[in-house]
């Protein structure tokens, strides 16, 4: 114990050294590799309505804004002190963000200024979408879904309280739209959400109680559509789902790992998804076929969420400040926040303790 105590205080010693001084025989100055960061807080999802204009928000409220494609950024006052969970703007000015204790902020200005609305309920809020500029939909804990049909002025609750939590809400206009959530749960509309008519994908169909204690179904975390008959979803044990029917069956898709799956993104004949440590796996035939890329992003940090704005250039957000892009289609990625463990900074340390190692020898 006396040892490892020492130890950890000479190498404390040492990287001090190497930050503000020279080596004790070589006289060598060893500089401290500049991490990039935007924030430490965790990232939980980044917004995108243009190549110029992105927005990240996560814990304790923090928001940051980019207008040059995400070059510079910088930090938006959301008012709120707790955690953000997810946005959506529809333009560069237009944009809502939702949270924990049934949070719900707008700004009509970029982000200059938020404005809280009343959302009607201090249930958490798990995601948001609009379809338009008045027309929107919220999803969170106890099986909560409110609705407004201005723009957030007013919100109204769509369905009764349950044990239930929703994960994620996707509307492919104003009456056609989809939720899913805990325990495999998946439910549809046709109206609006006035009704929500829930589904049974067949590969969550269980055959009694002990079935369903040894083959759990897994909690979905993300739906998305390209159009009004393709979608995919994407949860807990690695699971991948896609309908080509409008959403009214879904089938399976074999998954290369059983980490959770937390976002999932198609854009024009690819794909991806990501999740937890680090994973980060592709499709080249537009989400019919998926390959993890174990080594082409080196962090074991989950990724919350991914965004495409065109084939080539998109974004990686997540745990530790992680912001990321690629401009060649997701075969590289380039940290604008947060740490690889094939930076610099590891090999930093990496000489710093052999520095240690070879003093301790002499």
């Amino acid at each position: 114990m006396r040892k490892s105590f020492y130890v950890c205080v000479a190498i404390t010693a040492l990287i001090v050294a190497a930050g503000f001084g020279t080596g004790c025989k070589t006289g060598e100055k060893m500089q401290a590799p500049k991490i990039p960061s935007i924030t430490p807080e965790n990232v939980t999802a980044i917004m995108v309505p243009d190549e110029n204009n992105l927005w990240i928000i996560g814990n304790y409220g923090m928001m940051f804004h980019s207008s040059d494609g995400g070059k510079n950024w910088v930090s938006q006052n959301s008012g709120i002190k707790t955690l953000l969970t997810d946005g959506i703007f529809i333009d560069s000015k237009n944009g809502w963000v939702v949270g924990i204790d049934g949070t719900i902020i707008h700004t009509s200005d970029g982000g200059n200024t938020w404005v809280k609305q009343n959302s009607g309920t201090t249930k958490h809020l798990m995601n948001i979408t609009f379809t338009d500029k008045d027309y929107g939909w919220a999803v969170g804990e106890f099986s909560t879904v409110v609705h407004t049909a201005d723009g957030g002025k007013t919100w109204a609750s769509q369905q009764p309280e349950a044990d239930k939590i929703y994960n994620d809400v996707c509307f492919l206009d104003r009456q056609n739209g989809f939720i899913v959530g805990e325990a495999g749960v998946m439910f549809r509309t046709i109206d609006g959400g006035a009704h929500w008519v829930p589904i049974m994908p067949k590969a969550f169909e269980l055959k009694d109680l002990e079935d369903e204690y040894e083959r759990p179904r897994p909690s979905l975390f993300c739906v998305i559509f390209k159009d009004k008959i393709n979608g995919w979803a994407c949860g807990n044990f690695g699971a991948i789902l896609r309908t080509t029917d409008g959403g009214i069956s879904w089938d399976m898709l074999p998954s290369p790992n059983l980490l959770a799956l937390y976002t999932i993104c198609i854009k024009d004949g690819k794909g991806w998804c990501v999740g937890d440590k680090g994973t980060y796996n592709t499709s080249q035939d537009g989400g019919l076929t998926w390959k993890n890329e174990e080594e082409t992003i080196k962090s074991k940090m989950w990724f919350r969420d991914v965004v495409f704005t065109t084939p080539e250039k998109g974004w990686i957000v997540g745990a530790g400040g992680t912001v990321m892009s690629t401009t060649d289609g997701g075969k590289t990625w380039e940290f604008h926040s947060g740490l690889s463990y094939d930076t610099k900074a590891f090999k930093f340390f990496d000489d710093i303790l052999a520095k240690f190692e070879k003093m301790m020898s002499e």
